[in-house]
Order: structure tokens, then C-alpha cells, then sequence
């Protein structure tokens, strides 16, 4: 196959136009992928290729997506993660103190399952001990794709599949198809996009990871990657390659921890030495250029600072000669059109603005480097300002003043507001308590919220199991409506049936009355109110020994009763003289025992029944019916109740 290009060109042409920076990555791997990435889009030579990524820049993430082999996990290589940890991780930590840096950087980090690996296995070694330390795990990687994944922190479950239970349980949130890296663990990984080969390194690092990077690249690149990786690694720092990279194992300026697993510590060159064997180009080379690289980096951080700050700020040499100073500086003094830098400060406005700045200036100079806060008053265009102004001597290594910073913020706002700071502290300390007291309920509205779900499926069913409930209520209602009619029908009959009984109990000839278990008379009719002489009212609720008889009369009815009431069986009391005056003769007194439902007796009932011809009178016109159901009654009374002797 005849191409255009070569595919040297073809790399160089994607280095020039911004395209993936291919030099340095071996040859026949890198065209090897190319072509499969020309198949796939049908283009037959280099140009073919090159004209359809200028017209389509999105093949230039498909091309690198090709390229790299982004295939990581969560601690991959176990072996080699455990390595680290006994035998590096132990004498970096000994070689520090609490609130000192510790620098991690994970090159060509991919997705970022590799720089989570190292934060999690770091915060498991450490423990509490992790806040005494300022971590900062840097991630860098040329795939802009794979790098937005990383910063999401969300993979699926098979990804976690080398993570212990309680590891997974401790730094892991979720426990669906994906799962999210913790809150903590995020905060201490700094993802940013960086190419090894070409950017600046991150320096003053303790630990760098660059597992199956070098892979990628030729031996000369390879050199220059390491040389790199050198500078970046504080002394006796640590690097970690791949297990199929073997580079170092014959260095000088790398000594092995653990040749198995990759891990080797920086060893510093003594005399004679160099780390030639690493780079093509000399050491002081390459250091002129990273210095004059971080020179240009620091330069630009400045710029870009100065800008930032809202609050003003100017720089002075040794001489009070102004080196440097931002815009807000300018405008918090009121100072328009008038360029302040390479003016002496005792000739600029300032001194005319705050008189006592010279002299705040002068005693700066006796503070042993100490900052010194004062406020000075400031009238520009009739209003009148509050000025907060620091001077901070700018101390050499050697304790040699070699210029100041003037910070000025205006704080007049700050003054008027100073009323409301009061109310404010006094409710901040109720904030933070609400604030814990919010992210407690939060974790417990977060698991309210899952049972809330599945709540809401139990009340759906529930709902369609009340529909039917509803349904059958209705039927049942119905029903009820029904039964309803049906008592009200039997009470009008019951009630008229009570009523047919009491009248005739009422119209009985014989005086009948009912005496409950305590010897209270409950019921007393109208024979018994002629034959006794005492209306109903002033009977009903006395006692049974009141009853208008002669007292041995009285006394045999009431053992006879609480005979009956005992026996639960019925009695006669035969040839009782009751001793009514107007109606003389013999009664036999006959007591019926009364059950409730359970057969338990509540009372008696209890009727004197004539023994003779004489009857209880009755009014005129019924005197003779009454005559004939009295001789009636007593020849029934005398056939059915045997004759018994007197108790």
C-alpha cells in the first residue's frame, strides 16, 4: 500500500495542528493502531486520514481512545499495591512530622480507578492520623474523556470487584449497578490534564505511580520520562512502574525495593556519577529548562493572582521602589491615571493620601518581619473611607529584608455592618448545631427516602387491596341496612309484647310482686296495692322486711325467700295470715325463683294466692269475674302444690 504521507509526517502533522502529540511512542505499535483506526473510518492513506481528522477534530479523541488501552481497575495487581504499602509507605511517613506535605502523583491516571487505589490505600495506613497531614494526590493523563470520568468518580460494581467488603463499604457510596467514590476520598485527588513528555513535571513529590506508561514509548523517550519522573521525586522518593516495564533494573540512580513488584526508591548521584543514563540531554540542560519553565509558570500565577485578588495589593524592593501592583489597588485609594511602579513610595500619592504611612513604613522596618496591621482614614471625592492596611516585610533565607507588601481592603462596609457582626456570632454557634443537626437528618432522610419507595409500593397495593375492601363495605352496608330494618321491626314488636306483660301483670287478680337478691322490691301491682293498702311508688326500691305484714308473717316470707334465692328453686308458703284489715283470711304464698341467661338466680317473684272463698275486692262491676277466676285459681293451686308441713 502507497501513502501520501509516512506516517512520521503524519505524526508530526497531528503535533503541529494540535492534534494528540504521538512522538516518542513506539513505531510499530503506533502505526499497527492507526491503521485499525483507518479501517474503521474507510480511509485508505495517511492523507486520507489526516484530511478526514482536519475536517472532523472529534477523531482525534477516537484516534487516542485507540491508541491508549485504558484498562485499569481498583487496585490491580493486589500483590504490588500490598508491596507499596509494607515497603514504601512506612519509611516515607517515619521521614516526616505531622502538618507536613505529602505529594502523590499518578501519571497517565486513565479513568482514575489507580489514583483512588492510592488514596484509599493511603488513608487506610494512615487512619486518624490522616488530618495530622497535608495529602495531595495529583492525576494526570493526555484523554480528556477518560479524565471527566475520573473527576465524576462513578464506576460500575465489576470494577470494584479487587476492593475488600469493608473497604468498598468504608469508600464507596451506592449499591446499584454504579457506585460512587466517598466525599473524602474525592477530596484528595487533583485531576488535571498533563502530557509526560512534553509538559512541566509536578515536583517535590513523595510517591509517583506510572504503571504501563513507558510501555508506549521508544527508548529515548523513555529516558526522557524517567529523567522527569527523577526530577519530580523528593530525595529517597518512590516510584512505581508496571510489571512489564523493567527499565530501572540495572540504574544507578534508582536502587530496587522490591524488583518483583517494580517499586524503587531514588537514590541521589554521589561523585562522578550523572543520570546520563536516563536522558540524552545533559542535567544542566534539562534543569535550565525546567527552571525556566517554572520561572514562566510562577510568573504567570502571579499575573493571573494579582488580577484575581479584589482587595489591593503592591509589591516594593529594599528600596521602597514599587515593583508590582494590581488594579483593585489603584482603585481602593481613589488614585486615577497615575502609574505607580518604578516610583519611589515617598513620591507617589499614597504618602499625601495616608500621611502616616511612611512612618507605619519606618517602623515595619524594627518588627523582625513581623506584619504590621493599622487603619487609616482615606477622603476621596467628598467620601470619606475606611482603610485596613497590612505591611509585610519580604524576609530572605538569611533574615535580610529585601522588600514589602502593602495589602489595602477597603472596610467601610465592615464598620457600618459591625452592629449586625454581634447577632451574627451569637447565631453562628446555633448555625453549626443546625448544620450537624441538617446533616444528620439528611443521612436520615436519605434512608427515609428509601423506605419511602418502598412504602410508596406496599400503598399501592395496600390501595388496591382498599378498593376491594370498598367494595365489599358497600356490600356489607347494604346488609346492614337491611338487618337494621329488620330490629327495628322486632323492637316495635318487643316493645309492644313488654307492654302487653305489664298490663297483664297489671290486670292479674292476685297481688304479685318482685323482690330482686338484695331484698328490694322491684315490682308491686295493683292487687297487691289493694290488698296491702300502699301505693307502688312508695314500695318500689324498699326492702322486703317493710312490707306492711305482721312481723311473724314477715319474718317466715323472708327466709322462705332467701330459701328460693338460695335453692334456685320454687316454694310454697301455705295458710299465711297476711293481717289486712280489709281482707280477712288465709293466703298461700308462692315464691318462683328468677334466672338471668347464665342461670344465675337475680330474684323472686313472688304472688299470694287465696286459700278460702275470700278474694281481694275488686271494683263492682268485676266483682263476680273476680270471684269466679279466684275459686278457679285456688282449685289449680291446691291439685298442683303438694302439701308440705310448716318450717
Amino acid at each position: 500500500m502507497s501513502d501520501d504521507l509516512t506516517l512520521q509526517e503524519l505524526v508530526q502533522y497531528l503535533a503541529a495542528e494540535r492534534g494528540p502529540d504521538l512522538r516518542g511512542y513506539k513505531h510499530t505499535s503506533l502505526e499497527r493502531r492507526i491503521r485499525k483506526r483507518m479501517g474503521e473510518v474507510n480511509a485508505g492513506s495517511f492523507r486520507d486520514y489526516l484530511d478526514q481528522i482536519r475536517a472532523n477534530p472529534a477523531e482525534n479523541v477516537r484516534l487516542l481512545n485507540t491508541i491508549l488501552i485504558n484498562v485499569t481497575d481498583f487496585f490491580r495487581d493486589p500483590q504490588a499495591w500490598q508491596a507499596l504499602r509494607d515497603e514504601a509507605l512506612p519509611g516515607i511517613v517515619s521521614s516526616i512530622h505531622p502538618g507536613d506535605t505529602l505529594r502523590f502523583w499518578s501519571v497517565g491516571c486513565a479513568s482514575g480507578e489507580e489514583p483512588y487505589s492510592l488514596a484509599i490505600l493511603i488513608s487506610e495506613y494512615l487512619g486518624p492520623a490522616l488530618l495530622d497531614y497535608n495529602l495531595k494526590i495529583y492525576a494526570t493523563d493526555i484523554d480528556e474523556e477518560a479524565l471527566a470520568v475520573a473527576r465524576r468518580g462513578e464506576y460500575s460494581i465489576e470494577k470494584l470487584r479487587r476492593v475488600p467488603p469493608q473497604m468498598r463499604e468504608k469508600y464507596f457510596i451506592g449499591r446499584g449497578p454504579l457506585v460512587r467514590v466517598s466525599r473524602d476520598i474525592r477530596r484528595l485527588t487533583i485531576f488535571g490534564r498533563s502530557n509526560i513528555v512534553s509538559d512541566a513535571p509536578i515536583s517535590h513529590c513523595n510517591v509517583v505511580v506510572c504503571r504501563n506508561v513507558l510501555i508506549y514509548f521508544d527508548s529515548s523517550t523513555q529516558n526522557q520520562v524517567l529523567s522527569r519522573i527523577h526530577y519530580a521525586l523528593e530525595p529517597r522518593g518512590v516510584l512505581l512502574l508496571g510489571k512489564a516495564e523493567s527499565k530501572l533494573a540495572n540504574s544507578s540512580v534508582f536502587r530496587p525495593l522490591n524488583t518483583r513488584w517494580r517499586i524503587f526508591q531514588k537514590s541521589s548521584p554521589g561523585n562522578g556519577e550523572d543520570i546520563g543514563e536516563l536522558r540524552p540531554r545533559s542535567r544542566v540542560q534539562a534543569g535550565a529548562e525546567l527552571v525556566q519553565h517554572e520561572m514562566e509558570s510562577l510568573q504567570l500565577y502571579q499575573r493571573y493572582i494579582l488580577e484575581s485578588v479584589k482587595s489591593g495589593l503592591m509589591a516594593m524592593d529594599g528600596n521602597d521602589i514599587v515593583l508590582n501592583h494590581n488594579d483593585a489597588f489603584v482603585q481602593v485609594w481613589g488614585i486615577k491615571g497615575n502609574r505607580l511602579v518604578g516610583k519611589r513610595l515617598q513620591n507617589t500619592e499614597l504618602v499625601y493620601r495616608c500621611p502616616e504611612l511612611l512612618a507605619r513604613l519606618d517602623n515595619s522596618r524594627d518588627n523582625q518581619g513581623q506584619p504590621l496591621h493599622f487603619q487609616c482614614n482615606l477622603k476621596t471625592d467628598g467620601d470619606e473611607r475606611l482603610l485596613s492596611i497590612v505591611i509585610r516585610p519580604v524576609m530572605s533565607e538569611n533574615n535580610d529584608r529585601i522588600g514589602t507588601i502593602i495589602h489595602t481592603e477597603d472596610i467601610t462596609d465592615h464598620e457600618r455592618l459591625q452592629g449586625t457582626v454581634d447577632q451574627l456570632e451569637a447565631t453562628s454557634e446555633e448555625l453549626q448545631s443546625a448544620n450537624e443537626e441538617l446533616e444528620t437528618t439528611n443521612e436520615e432522610l436519605q434512608s427515609t427516602n428509601e423506605e419511602l419507595e418502598t412504602t410508596n409500593e406496599e400503598l399501592q397495593s395496600t390501595n388496591e387491596e382498599l378498593a376491594t375492601t370498598n367494595e365489599e363495605l358497600q356490600s356489607l352496608n347494604e346488609e346492614l341496612e337491611n338487618m337494621n330494618e329488620e330490629l327495628e321491626h322486632r323492637t316495635q314488636e318487643l316493645h309492644q309484647l313488654t307492654q302487653r306483660y305489664a298490663e297483664t301483670l297489671r290486670s292479674m287478680p292476685w297481688p304479685v310482686t318482685l323482690v330482686d337478691d338484695d331484698e328490694k322490691i322491684q315490682l308491686w301491682n295493683a292487687a297487691a296495692q289493694r290488698l296491702f293498702g300502699v301505693g307502688e311508688t312508695s314500695v318500689v326500691g324498699v326492702g322486703i322486711d317493710h312490707l306492711p305484714v305482721k312481723l311473724e308473717v314477715r319474718n317466715a316470707l323472708i327466709r322462705r325467700y332467701r330459701s328460693v334465692l338460695q335453692k334456685a328453686k320454687p316454694s310454697v308458703l301455705p295458710r299465711q295470715a297476711i293481717g289486712a284489715s280489709n281482707y280477712p283470711g288465709d293466703f298461700d304464698v308462692h315464691f318462683t325463683p328468677v334466672f338471668r341467661n347464665n342461670r344465675q338466680v337475680e330474684g323472686v317473684l313472688v304472688m299470694f294466692g287465696p286459700r278460702s272463698q275470700v278474694t281481694v275486692p275488686v271494683s263492682k262491676p268485676k266483682r263476680v269475674a273476680a270471684k269466679k277466676t279466684a275459686r278457679k285459681t285456688a282449685a289449680k293451686s291446691a291439685k298442683k302444690t303438694p302439701r308440705k308441713g310448716k318450717k
